[in-house]
């Protein structure tokens, strides 16, 4: 809404604003030459526009906002409306905690008003919830700095999602009888949202699957990750040709032969699979 109306106020009247505001077509106001709109009669739609729509418009007038926080929010507003939310409250959370400093500077810098003043007793419900979820967040990352995750995958453990809840909140679970070293495999995270408990490992393993990104699991191809052959964790990146758990990489000058990129089916060697069959096949003859 408040998006909306920011549109509204760059046009030059009512009728104007609600040209902007309520689905018209394709057609946008343009700049006239002068510093000012060229508007063309549109006919009145009975919906108001949605986010492309927004986005068009905001582009158009240069108005400026965080549009990776809002897309995640708008789609898990989305699935809640249709009924089949795809994060539970834990995750909705930190989405709603990432939207409050882009609200906050979005009211200031293109409504020119003070958060406050403009959405009252939301503003200060949003502003506990916020400062609630920063202090938690701060207190998951300084437990964290106990454990002996690798360096490489240290990027990955924020994106970590509490498997019963969806929340980001999670910490080492500290128990007494558990050892604080990550290969004894018996590590357990607690997720401060729900009091959940599982094993970290898995957790992190799969996790940096959705940190490398670009793989979709129907699609049949490839995952970006691998076990690797020394640590046997599932932390080898195929595109990086190292594993970030124990830092054991392929040749980065690739085949000795050819120059190709090797792979991990070529670990161990230093040539790449088609140079050493052309090998064997010299040497059989």
């Amino acid at each position: 809404m408040l998006f909306k109306y920011r549109i509204a106020t760059g046009a030059g009247s009512a009728a104007e604003g609600y040209e902007l505001i309520f689905k018209t077509g394709e057609i946008l106001p343009q700049p006239d030459g002068m510093g000012g709109i060229e508007w063309q009669p549109m006919k009145f739609g009975n919906t108001t526009i949605d986010v492309p729509d927004i986005k068009k418009r905001f582009d158009a007038f240069g108005i400026v906002t965080d549009w990776k926080v809002i897309e995640a929010l708008q789609k898990e507003r989305n699935n809640a409306e249709h009924l089949h939310p795809q994060n539970a409250a834990g995750v909705i959370g930190k989405f709603l905690s990432d939207t409050f400093p882009v609200l906050s500077t979005f009211i200031q810098d293109e409504l020119d008003s003070a958060p406050a003043t403009l959405l009252g007793e939301t503003w200060t419900t949003m502003l506990k919830h916020h400062d609630f979820y920063q202090a938690q967040a701060a207190v998951c990352t300084a437990a964290w700095a106990g454990l002996n995750v690798p360096d490489d995958l240290l990027p990955v453990v924020p994106d970590m999602q509490c498997e019963a809840c969806g929340s980001s909140l999670l910490k080492p679970s500290g128990d007494e009888e558990e050892s604080s070293d990550l290969e004894s495999g018996e590590v357990t995270y607690i997720c401060v949202s729900c009091a959940h408990r599982a094993l970290i490992v898995p957790l992190l393993e799969e996790t940096l699957i959705e940190f490398v990104g670009g793989y979709d699991p129907f699609s049949g191809e490839e995952p970006p990750t691998a076990e690797c052959p020394e640590c046997q964790h599932a932390t080898f990146v195929h595109t990086k040709g190292k594993c970030l758990w124990c830092g054991m990489q392929l040749d980065p000058e690739g085949c000795s032969r050819c120059g190709n990129a090797l792979t991990l089916d070529d670990y161990d060697n230093s040539l790449c699979g088609y140079c050493q069959y052309q090998a064997d096949k010299y040497r059989d003859a």
